[in-house]
């Protein structure tokens, strides 16, 4: 049975969200798509997000804008929004995504709460990656709530487009932390 992908959503799906699900990609076993909530469908991303990856060691030069749809987050065991507007458009198309709709940096923060015996016994129980993937996820939603208050500050990553130099890399930095963190993550959840 393959796994369902993975959803990363921004805006235009230019910038920010092609950036995180190419990092999450090239550091896990999951497959990852990433979409716009009112995507520049067609466009590839700005040279400076081009120049962004490139210097992480990745190519975005093939991708390009697609719009969210109903069917992928239908479908999608993750959902992972740059910020909170985002998530909010996921779960207004389709609200049982509540439970596996998250912004990047909310996942990171969440994750970490997690116990790591939690998340191996429910790894070593799991049948397939699918179902691993179901249960981090779930563990991951069981903290919310938990930890410290935290303001759209702290789980939104800045929109760098159309922005200076200095934008793109608070927003790329902001990316990589929080992608590194769910990776590590979601890689000892999907280890076989």
């Amino acid at each position: 049975m393959t796994t369902p992908p993975l959803l990363v959503v921004c805006t235009g799906n230019v910038c920010r969200s092609p950036l995180a699900a190419e990092l999450l990609r090239q550091a896990t076993r999951a497959v990852v798509e990433s979409y716009g909530t009112a995507a520049l469908e067609g466009r590839p991303s700005p040279r400076a997000t081009l120049d962004a990856a490139q210097r992480l060691g990745l190519d975005l030069a093939t991708h390009r804008g697609r719009q969210l749809t109903v069917e992928a987050v239908d479908q999608a065991p993750l959902v992972l929004a740059l910020a909170r507007e985002h998530r909010r458009a996921v779960v207004s198309m389709v609200p049982r995504a509540n439970r596996s709709t998250f912004t990047l940096r909310e996942f990171a923060r969440l994750s970490r709460l997690v116990d790591p015996d939690d998340s191996e016994r429910a790894r070593a129980t799991a049948p397939d990656d699918t179902v691993r993937l179901q249960r981090a996820v779930a563990l991951a939603a069981a903290r919310r709530g938990s930890g410290r208050l935290v303001t759209a500050e702290d789980d939104d990553v800045i929109d760098p487009f159309g922005g200076t130099a200095e934008v793109y890399a608070r927003s790329t930095a902001q990316i990589v932390a929080a992608a590194n963190v769910v990776a590590t993550y979601l890689g000892r959840a999907l280890r076989a």
